[in-house]
């Protein structure tokens, strides 16, 4: 699988100058030879899983679109006036990023219908669902796909440390608008069982309880990361109600991006969390959702659809009761998705189990908690790039990739 992989990335995008996929040993995806470049696992030359040709292609376009938009969205900050204001950074790096990435995707052998992305809500530049990447051709294959081309915007429009590249692939992904919602991340036999229709702050502590009894931990022994209140303090009294309970609440300085807390349940981050909990965005949830189900299948979301517009018509609340306050057109989003404001979902709602393909991250800057660094460039001519193919049974690919500057 090493060779084809490569080879087929190496086709890709011309600018390409080498590529190395190293598999990493993770629980449930044990490894082999020890890579000597990579101090955070084993390599292997090959996994010993057999890949159809197709599979190969859609491994080989979801890591050069990623990778393409980690390295234009991080060239767009250098090219950055002093004075230029942050909401236009952010533009830019977001539509040099989509370009990028969609150039790619746009090539690819096969169809993709974007199921969620982040180019629906204030005109910004990214994916929307309902947009159709790749051949136009109503016989070829068709794969969902799930793309936030930068994930921490504003963190790679400062050039502050965290900002990912996020995509993957799958069948039979339920499109979402491009809301955001409460969740929970939970054992899958909890899900059905867990009620999140209260208010967060009055069931968040019922939940955390019953996820420790059925893990059999005690409460203040779990690690919980949530959404970030360095930007709106919405969460506050929920971090509070949290750090009551459990033994540690993981709260991001400035902006919330969910994969590296993830992550850490197959390693490639710490500490381990037992469970997520706050709001996310939809498509972002959808990322998650995929991600799960490759890594920890045992594991999903409960979560209700949330608002935009109701939290930033109030930004000083230090609860999270806007949450639920819809506009007219949020509301008629979601009904034309047929999704109910008024219910609770699980994550086979959005993401049928073992039906996630692939998904694919890259660091667009320094993301010291996955050990990946953002472009990066080698003598005059090469730029580096760094991310994660994430495969079925929690199998993790590292990769490295240099383009010609």
């Amino acid at each position: 699988m090493n060779e084809a992989l490569r080879n087929t990335i190496l086709s890709v995008d011309d600018r390409l100058t080498h590529a190395t996929v190293t598999w990493l040993d993770t629980p449930g995806a044990p490894g082999g030879e020890q890579d000597a470049t990579d101090g955070r696992g084993h390599g292997r030359a090959d996994d010993g899983t057999p890949q159809d040709g197709n599979t190969v292609e859609e491994d080989a376009y979801l890591v050069a679109a990623m990778a393409s938009a980690a390295l234009a969205a991080a060239q767009a900050r250098i090219a950055f006036a002093a004075d230029l204001p942050l909401n236009d950074r952010k533009v830019r790096v977001d539509g040099a990023a989509t370009e990028a990435a969609e150039k790619i995707l746009h090539q690819a052998p096969f169809r993709i219908r974007v199921a969620a992305g982040e180019g629906e809500r204030d005109d910004s530049p990214g994916a929307h669902s309902g947009q159709w990447l790749g051949v136009p051709d109503d016989t070829s294959p068709v794969v969902d796909g799930v793309f936030d081309y930068v994930d921490g915007t504003e963190l790679a429009a400062n050039g502050h440390p965290g900002a990912l590249t996020l995509g993957g692939f799958g069948n039979d992904v339920r499109p979402v608008p491009d809301l955001q919602a409460f969740a929970v991340l939970a054992p899958r036999e909890l899900l059905d069982e867990l009620d999140i229709m209260s208010r967060p702050e009055d069931c968040v502590v019922p939940v955390l309880h019953r996820i420790a009894e059925l893990t059999g931990k005690r409460p203040d022994s779990l690690t919980v990361s949530t959404h970030t209140i360095g930007s709106k303090p919405m969460h506050q009294t929920l971090v509070d109600l949290m750090r009551g309970c459990v033994r540690e609440v993981l709260v991001p300085e400035r902006v919330t991006v969910e994969p590296p807390y993830l992550l850490s349940l197959v390693g490639l981050s710490e500490p381990r969390i037992d469970s997520m909990i706050g709001a996310i965005g939809l498509s972002e949830l959808a990322f998650a959702a995929g991600l799960v189900d490759l890594i920890a299948p045992g594991l999903g979301f409960v979560f209700r659809p949330a608002s935009i517009s109701g939290p930033r018509a109030e930004p000083h609340l230090t609860s999270l009761d806007a949450l639920y306050r819809f506009s007219e057109d949020e509301e008629a989003a979601l009904r034309s998705g047929g999704w109910d404001k008024d219910r609770q979902y699980t994550s086979k709602d959005l993401v049928r189990p073992g039906t996630s393909r692939a998904a694919a991250l890259f660091a667009v800057t320094d993301n010291p908690a996955l050990g990946l660094r953002g472009p990066s460039p080698e003598g005059d001519d090469v730029a580096h790039v760094e991310g994660f193919l994430i495969k079925q049974a929690a199998k993790v690919g590292r990769i490295r990739l240099g383009y010609r500057r």
